[in-house]
């Protein structure tokens, strides 16, 4: 671990709406973190529970702690960039209100930055809140249809791992990105208010040139989904989620001819789930699908925008960025043409021979 007095300064931002039932746990344990050079923004998103007069009455005397009060709720995306408004560190950590930190999660993640300057964003491990199961550690993402496969989830804690490693995009429960970084490229588009952001911010990293990894030895728990009150019903959850995958499509396949073939096949595997829903009778997902296709339509000049916004100044290629941000292939465009369940299974078999290729990583570093 670091000299005292060779820590940066880190910058925690929290946006919070209604996280009455968790906030305090989550301001305990970040406060009480072992890295000392810290400050955290507390962003609420107009609660209308008792959540923001709990972190006042409970935390409002700390001078490590600022509490920024928006008038209603803007969303993940806006809160967040709101909070990076008033932040002042080298670093910005991304955490959710439903989380609890580990005492050393901080200095390993700060460590890992000093140590290796081609980072330029990562994720903290994500263990279920119960602490004896992985969340996720890390995602990969899968050609085309955009199905992300967290890495680990579901085994022990104690799974080894090494300490850093590359993934497709950090899960923004946790994550953290050079103040520098976040600069020059941005921070999150506000045309998703989430599901949208930490993918986007980790396309960001790599267009900038800079690697996305897990640092597997910051511990962070997580409720998982459970205080997010502001994303609505279930009809409007999913229409946010296939909305963000179609703007991953437009950022990730840069060249006319790669995003054309992924708007084919996402269109025909569209196709096959909406009959699918259709025949049984999940209207919920019809309903999703179809708004999220008005929605596209809509506002298809201001995805075409942030794809040429985002692609400025890129230190990558778009052949590099499909290298680094696709992880899983199938190994011909035929195999899309199949069932998804049939491609499903194949990209669950690819991602665990990942996760044996990390197993093998962790066994060299021993």
């Amino acid at each position: 671990m670091f000299e005292q007095t060779k820590r940066p300064l880190v910058s925690i931002i929290i946006s919070n709406f209604n996280g009455e039932n968790y906030v305090e746990a989550c301001l305990l344990s970040v406060l009480k973190t072992a890295y000392s050079n810290f400050e955290v923004v507390f962003v609420d998103n107009a609660s209308t529970d008792g959540s923001l007069s709990l972190v006042e009455k409970s935390f409002g005397r700390d001078s490590r702690l600022r509490i920024v009060r928006n008038n209603r709720d803007l969303g993940f995306s806006v809160a967040n960039n709101i909070g990076f408004e008033y932040a002042s560190g080298s670093y910005i950590v991304f955490l959710n209100n439903d989380t609890v930190v580990d005492s050393q999660w901080l200095s390993y993640l700060v460590e890992a930055f000093e140590r290796d300057r081609t980072i330029g964003m990562a994720q903290t491990a994500i263990l279920e809140i119960t602490g004896d199961r992985i969340q996720t550690n890390g995602l990969l993402l899968s050609d085309y249809y955009m199905y992300g496969y967290p890495i680990g989830r579901g085994k022990p804690i104690d799974t080894k791992y090494p300490p850093t490693f590359e993934v497709s995009f950090a899960g923004g429960a946790a994550m953290i990105i050079e103040r520098k970084l976040a600069d020059e490229r941005g921070l999150f588009d506000p045309i998703v208010p989430f599901d949208y952001a930490d993918i986007l911010l980790s396309i960001k990293t790599w267009l900038g040139g800079k690697r996305v990894v897990t640092i597997s030895k910051s511990m962070v728990f997580h409720a998982g989904g459970k205080a997010t009150t502001s994303m609505g019903n279930r009809t409007y959850y999913d229409t946010i989620f296939l909305e963000a995958k179609i703007c991953v499509l437009f950022d990730v396949y840069y060249r006319v001819q790669d995003l054309a073939k992924a708007l084919f096949f996402f269109a025909y595997s569209s196709s096959f789930e909406l009959m699918y829903n259709i025949s049984g009778k999940k209207l919920s997902s019809v309903s999703a699908r179809i708004n999220a296709l008005q929605w596209a339509l809509r506002n298809f000049r201001a995805i075409w925008r942030n794809r040429n916004k985002h692609w400025s100044n890129a230190k990558i290629s778009p052949e590099t960025l499909l290298d680094k941000f696709i992880r899983i292939r199938l190994p011909s465009s035929a195999f899309y043409l199949l069932p998804p369940s049939r491609w499903r299974r194949y990209c669950e078999d690819e991602a665990k021979k990942y996760e044996n290729d990390l197993d093998n990583l962790h066994s060299e570093h021993d």
